[in-house]
C-alpha cells in the first residue's frame, strides 16, 4: 500500500482525480489530527485545506523518503504549530458542543471508539497524538517519529506511556 503516493504522482502528471482521491482518503483524518493541536474544528478545517494547498503549490517537494501519508501529516502538524504561534491561539479547555458533535459524527463510529476518544481528551496531548497516529492512522513508530520529530526510541516510550495513561483513564471510568 502506497498511502496515496500513486494518487499524488497521478496528480503531478495532470490527473485532477489524483488529488481528489487524496482529499477523500485523508481529509477527515487530517482534520481530526490537526484539531488535536488547535482544539478548534473550524481552524482545523482551514489548516487542513491549507495543507492540501501546499501539495498543489509546492508539487515537487515530496521526495518519497517516507510514506505519502507521513509527509502529508507532517505538513499538517507544521501548519497547525505555525497557526498556534502566529495567531497566539489560546487553546480552549473544552471544544464547543457543535464542534464536538461534528467531530464525533465524522470520526467515531462505535460507542467503544467514542469512549476511547473521550478518554484521549483527558490524557497528555502528546500521548493522545501518538495514540491517534498509531491506532487510528495505522502509522509505524518510524512514521510517527517523522511527523512528531522524535526518534524511534522516543516514540516507542511515548506509545508505552500513552497506552498506560489511556488505560488508567479508561479503568477509572469503568
Amino acid at each position: 500500500m502506497d498511502n496515496g503516493a500513486s494518487s499524488y504522482r497521478r496528480f503531478l502528471k495532470g490527473d485532477e482525480n489524483g488529488l481528489k482521491e487524496i482529499v477523500e482518503m485523508y481529509g477527515n483524518h487530517l482534520m481530526f489530527f490537526i484539531n488535536g493541536y488547535v482544539k478548534n474544528l473550524n481552524l482545523a478545517e482551514d489548516i487542513m485545506e491549507d495543507t492540501f494547498m501546499e501539495l498543489i503549490v509546492h508539487k515537487h517537494h515530496f521526495r518519497e523518503e517516507s510514506s505519502f501519508k507521513t509527509y502529508l501529516f507532517k505538513i499538517g502538524r507544521n501548519k497547525a504549530l505555525n497557526a498556534i504561534k502566529k495567531n497566539k491561539v489560546m487553546l480552549p479547555l473544552e471544544m464547543e458542543i457543535e464542534d464536538t458533535t461534528k467531530l464525533e459524527d465524522l470520526m467515531i463510529q462505535s460507542e467503544k471508539n467514542k469512549h476511547v476518544h473521550d478518554a484521549m481528551n483527558q490524557i497528555n496531548e502528546t500521548y493522545a497524538q501518538v495514540i491517534h497516529l498509531l491506532y487510528f492512522e495505522g502509522m509505524s513508530y518510524e512514521e510517527i517519529g517523522k511527523v512528531l520529530r522524535k526518534n524511534h526510541k522516543q516514540v516507542k516510550n511515548l506509545a508505552y506511556r500513552a497506552r498506560n495513561s489511556l488505560k488508567e483513564v479508561l479503568e477509572k471510568e469503568g
